[in-house]
């Protein structure tokens, strides 16, 4: 906002013309003025612009509304704000500005009013405007930015109806693409819970800023929304081939898309690109998410790989070390499994003989009767394992004949 004010500034700052209705005395003097401010003698230019605006003028006198205008925009470069808006309203006030300047004033003074918390000012201002502008059989240049700046300010008053009307009239009007309208409907759209629209809306701005990667995962958010989970899924891959992903959370999503959709293998290499590039750490989330991946691709050693690679840096995550008993046991990788449960029994990790059971099975594996025995034993006088325990002690009894 700061910086269209300064281009509103400059625009208006003294490029006045010696137009008929504008006195030959005062354009002299604002230019003196103007002249006093390159020279940085700001008192001596004050000094004329009160001087002329003392003077009896008629009323909607064009004379004083540019007088009052060009002084209070010298008090904004001052930084002295609320003599500044007086100045400008009393410029608006005259009712002596063609309509096509009062335009841009409006625009400043709204804008003014809305960073000074003046919210109610910038409405009734903004509306007085549109209703003689509506008036006009002519259309005024330079509404459709009224309507923009009127629906910003209804949407800070969480007044989405009313905002979402100027802010069609604005896109309508203008014809072509504006960011910042397009943000806004977007925005008042989903606030809206109108999601269709909102997909459009998304979709122009994509197309328009292809580079920005915040589109992509708009426009992927909003198809995930209204279940076009194919569209949501392939819009992330678009950003990620255009190398636009940068964020932790944005590698998660995508990854966790690509579960969702049944392709574990892209999942598990775009998280291990993100490593190699220095992009993401393999902190609880992405060990969780890689070794997942790797092990519904059914490569269960390469997920197990993931777990015992996370648990050196968290050496204590007791989620982790279930994760790692899990997936070696799954793997029959038999020492995996004795390794994982003697750091759990380490920790006084108990499963209520879940471990103990499917520690036995292990050591049976590795030919190890004896502290399959042992295991087995330990099993039986749970509540929950103590029927297998017992089987599993039963047919090692049997194998000893």
């Amino acid at each position: 906002m700061h910086k269209l004010l300064i281009t509103l500034l400059v625009a208006f700052n003294l490029s006045i013309s010696a137009e008929d209705v504008l006195n030959e005395f005062v354009y002299y003097e604002l230019t003196r003025a103007d002249t006093k401010i390159e020279e940085k003698k700001f008192e001596d230019a004050e000094k004329i612009y009160k001087n002329l605006f003392k003077r009896g003028w008629r009323s909607r006198s064009y004379n004083k509304a540019v007088i009052a205008r060009t002084y209070g925009f010298f008090l904004y470069q001052q930084e002295r704000m609320p003599e500044a808006l007086n100045k400008l309203q009393i410029a608006y006030d005259e009712n002596a500005l063609p309509l096509q300047e009062s335009t841009t004033l409006v625009q400043v003074l709204a804008q003014l009013y809305s960073t000074q918390n003046q919210i109610d000012k910038a409405k009734i201002l903004l509306l007085d405007f549109i209703k003689k502008a509506e008036k006009t059989p002519k259309g005024v240049p330079g509404i459709a930015n009224i309507y923009g700046l009127t629906a910003l300010v209804y949407a800070t008053e969480k007044d989405y109806e009313t905002a979402y009307m100027y802010i069609t009239k604005a896109i309508n009007i203008s014809g072509g693409f504006r960011e910042d309208w397009y943000q806004l409907k977007f925005a008042i759209e989903y606030q809206k819970k109108d999601y269709i629209n909102a997909e459009r809306s998304a979709k122009i701005l994509l197309e328009n800023k292809p580079s920005k990667k915040q589109y992509y995962v708009q426009m992927s958010a909003i198809y995930n929304i209204n279940q076009k989970y194919d569209l949501a899924l392939g819009t992330m891959e678009v950003s990620y081939m255009k190398g636009l992903l940068s964020k932790p959370e944005e590698f998660s999503n995508l990854a966790s898309f690509y579960l969702y959709k049944q392709n574990p293998v892209s999942s598990a290499k775009v998280i291990e690109k993100a490593l190699q590039n220095d992009l993401i750490s393999l902190d609880k989330t992405f060990s969780k998410l890689l070794s997942d991946s790797w092990l519904f691709a059914k490569e269960r050693q390469r997920s197990l790989d993931v777990v015992d690679e996370a648990l050196k840096v968290n050496k204590e995550d007791e989620a982790l070390i279930n994760q790692y008993i899990t997936i070696a046991f799954s793997a029959f990788q038999w020492k995996e499994v004795v390794k994982g449960i003697s750091r759990a029994k380490s920790m006084n990790i108990n499963k209520d003989g879940k471990y103990d059971l499917m520690l036995g099975i292990a050591y049976f594996e590795l030919d190890n009767n004896t502290a399959a025995e042992k295991a087995f034993n330990q099993a039986r006088l749970s509540k929950k394992y103590k029927d297998q325990g017992a089987a599993w002690l039963e047919y090692l009894e049997a194998l000893k004949g």
